[in-house]
């Protein structure tokens, strides 16, 4: 048996008792009116109430509560560090949240970028910041084949092995997300032809970001 929180909390109504209440849209085609009973019934009252959620819990988290902190030193093998870095962004940040819409002001959102699920606050995944490093550690050139073996090694023993490998290895590296404590704001991109680079038809794309000026 499954128990949802949010679903036994709905004020859930059958599609066709509540099909016959929406007589000002007896024009509309049934998968229409079925995606709006989806939105009204479903969507957004367990998105709202989510939220309400969320907001509560964030107004006495402190995201620095998720981090170690220097006295779980002593809990680690020896010889382990800690390493914070702090940053501000030059360019605006996005990412793709595992939902594929957000509420804001009462409307849905797509695109959100990826949230905790706990807070609610903007994040970078901590998979996010490994893949990434990996990726930048994997460039860095040696002139000597020698060299360019030992990298691969010290790459293998600080990051792991690559997922498709058969001998497994974990990484001596672990890694912690990095919350934002501003608001996302919401932006928009216009895809373009890649022969012509002129606007698509299909118009622009909202999306979530993190602003120029946003620390982490």
């Amino acid at each position: 048996m499954i128990y949802d929180y949010y679903l036994s909390n709905a004020n859930i109504k059958d599609f066709e008792e509540w099909d016959k209440a929406k007589k000002e849209w007896k024009e509309k085609s049934k998968d229409e009116k079925y995606k709006l009973w989806l939105d009204e019934i479903f969507v957004k009252p367990l998105a709202k109430s989510k939220t309400e959620i969320r907001n509560k819990l964030s107004k006495g988290e402190n995201p620095n509560n998720f981090y170690p902190q220097k006295e779980d030193l002593e809990n680690l093998p020896e010889n382990s560090l800690l390493i914070k870095i702090s940053f501000t962004l030059k360019k605006p940040y996005t990412s793709k949240d595992e939902g594929e819409f957000h509420i804001i002001d009462g409307k849905i959102f797509e695109n959100p970028i990826v949230r905790d699920k706990f807070t609610g606050l903007p994040m970078i995944r901590p998979s996010t910041w490994k893949g990434h490093l990996r990726f930048a550690a994997g460039k860095v050139k040696e002139n000597d084949k020698n060299n360019e073996n030992e990298k691969k090694k010290i790459i293998r023993r600080l990051f792991g092995s690559e997922p498709e490998s058969e001998d497994t290895l974990k990484g001596r590296l672990y890694f912690f997300p990095t919350f934002f404590e501003v608001k996302a704001e919401r932006d928009v991109i216009t895809p373009l032809k890649r022969d012509t680079r002129t606007p698509t038809s299909r118009g622009a794309i909202p999306l979530e970001v993190m602003k120029p000026g946003s620390k982490g």
